[in-house]
């Protein structure tokens, strides 16, 4: 008896094994391609489907190298989600094409890019050329630092994965409404500390706050940057100074993928002001660990406190 005993208990955690491992198998397995994508996914998925994310935080995901590993993960990938808007274009067409998975394809089932859906500003008219500096043509894709617009972006992402996994489909909605409803709520709170703050105007190194600085009243006085993704020049960096003093500006926002030598020599001309590097998404500093964690950063930074 005793030892039948002992080889039914070896069979029940055998087929409870079996058991976990066939309910992993059946969850969606989902690509991101940045760190704030992945963001959104878990804010609406929870631990419904698997997640791997290319990108990380402390990376510029603009310039990402493009890994096999990569590739592998989506050969098997159920959905592959995107920021869009050419933010990567450098690299994630060659991934697609490399792990020749039909369904993460941009014709295929399983693909969704956000940037379709995010409204996007700054659309560039006339033609584009590379003296424009690194501009994208269907817009700022820097979108996921608005937390509005990542409110409607969560309703796209449990729509999609409602059409993927109906059995979860009724919760993917609840949880992207829930997540919407907070980002609606904190917005309000961050609008009423950064009028509070009595900052109007700032300057910043690259135009990716500006989905911030529009959802909050905010105006970049200027940019560090004499065009996007072209280096600070000595003479672009004394009509930064100019600005700065004419506009009395006394903050200075530096995306930390950045150095902020450039700021520094800003403010050392500019009587009040002040610099303060920022992460600009989740993961690129530590503490932001969601995305209304990057949003409460900024509001601080903005208030002047640590």
């Amino acid at each position: 008896m005793l030892k039948a005993a002992k080889i039914f208990c070896g069979l029940s955690v055998f087929v409870a094994a079996l058991f976990q491992a066939s309910l992993a198998e059946a969850k969606l397995k989902v690509v991101a391609t940045t760190a704030d994508v992945g963001a959104l996914v878990r804010e609406v998925a929870a631990d419904d489907v698997t997640l791997d994310v290319i990108a990380k935080g402390t990376q510029d995901p603009h310039s990402i190298e493009p890994k096999p590993s990569f590739m592998v993960k989506l050969s098997k990938a159920d959905l592959l989600i995107s920021n869009g808007l050419s933010l990567e274009v450098g690299w994630l067409p060659s991934l697609v094409q490399g792990a020749r998975n039909p369904k993460v394809r941009a014709d295929g089932g399983g693909f969704l890019d956000l940037g379709e859906t995010a409204e996007p500003l700054e659309i560039p008219t006339g033609q584009i050329t590379r003296a424009m500096g690194d501009v994208h043509p269907e817009g700022n894709p820097h979108f996921t630092l608005d937390p509005i617009r990542n409110g409607k972006l969560a309703n796209a992402i449990a729509e999609k994965l409602g059409s993927l996994d109906s059995p979860n489909k009724a919760k993917y909605a609840e949880r992207a409404k829930a997540f919407q409803t907070r980002m609606e709520t904190m917005t309000k709170t961050w609008q009423e500390r950064i009028a509070k703050s009595g900052v109007k105007k700032l300057i910043t190194y690259h135009p990716s706050l500006n989905y911030f600085l529009k959802r909050f009243n905010l105006e970049a006085a200027a940019f560090l940057e004499p065009k996007p993704g072209i280096p600070p020049t000595a003479q672009h960096i004394l009509s930064v100074i100019e600005t700065a003093k004419r506009e009395k500006i006394s903050l200075v926002l530096v995306d930390n993928f950045f150095d902020s030598k450039i700021a520094d020599r800003v403010v050392k001309e500019v009587s009040g002001a002040r610099v303060q590097s920022v992460g600009i998404s989740v993961g690129s500093a530590p503490g932001l660990e969601k995305l209304e964690d990057v949003a409460e950063q900024l509001v601080r930074a903005i208030e002047g406190k640590k």
